[in-house]
């Protein structure tokens, strides 16, 4: 059984990233515990309903989506955001905590140069700098691909039989799929992923699957 800490920059990083692989994770054993850096308050809102009501209900969505993929404990860092120094020293200070605390065998967070979401690469860097801070040196960090796709990768996870899960863990955030239809397009991408994974296969490894990239 692992100790694995996911990080996400927003409530529903994680979900669409490697939901199926925390899922799969989970039914092995493994004590998980989630990290979400900001509070989502500047996602879209189509309903009007205000910035701090959205952070509350983000917060909402993203614990009983952790639930449902057996999360056993989200932390929420509740940061606005990560675009000053000083928020990403907070974040950094947070995350050296929470890594010291639990200990953690994989770490598991966005990636800090690939990922073209200015939050996400900075989550990404917050790891990065967290773990060489941490009392532990010997946590493995890995990527994972939400708004950067991979061209290459370091390992890939068969997430057939977990993919059900890891869509109506990204539909539990219906204030984002209102807006933006997140599970059609992540599980186009794990479908790719599967078929094409490997230019001299015989045959795909599963039907659906994520990929990851080694960060140390």
């Amino acid at each position: 059984m692992k100790r694995v800490l996911l990080v996400s920059a927003h409530p529903d990083d994680m979900e669409i990233g490697m939901g199926g692989t925390v899922a799969k994770m989970a039914a092995a054993g493994d004590s998980i515990v989630s990290v979400v850096i900001t509070d989502g308050r500047r996602a879209p809102d189509p309903d009007s309903i205000g910035p701090e009501k959205m952070a509350d209900l983000r917060k909402e969505e993203s614990t009983r989506a952790g639930n449902m993929l057996g999360v056993s404990k989200t932390i929420f860092f509740d940061l606005e955001s990560v675009a000053s120094a000083e928020a990403v020293d907070q974040a950094t200070q947070n995350m050296v905590e929470v890594i010291d605390s639990f200990g953690p065998d994989e770490i598991y967070a966005l990636h800090p140069e690939l990922d073209r979401h200015a939050s996400h690469r900075a989550a990404g860097k917050i790891c990065v700098d967290a773990l060489k801070q941490s009392s532990d040196q010997n946590i493995t960090l890995w990527a994972y691909e939400v708004w950067g796709l991979f061209a290459t990768w370091d390992r890939l996870e068969d997430i057939t039989d977990h993919i059900a899960k890891k869509l109506a863990a990204v539909a539990e955030h219906r204030s984002q799929i209102t807006a933006i239809p997140y599970g059609e397009g992540i599980a186009g991408l794990n479908r790719w992923r599967a078929v094409f994974a490997e230019p001299h296969q015989s045959e795909p490894p599963g039907e659906y699957a994520e990929v990851f990239i080694k960060l140390n």
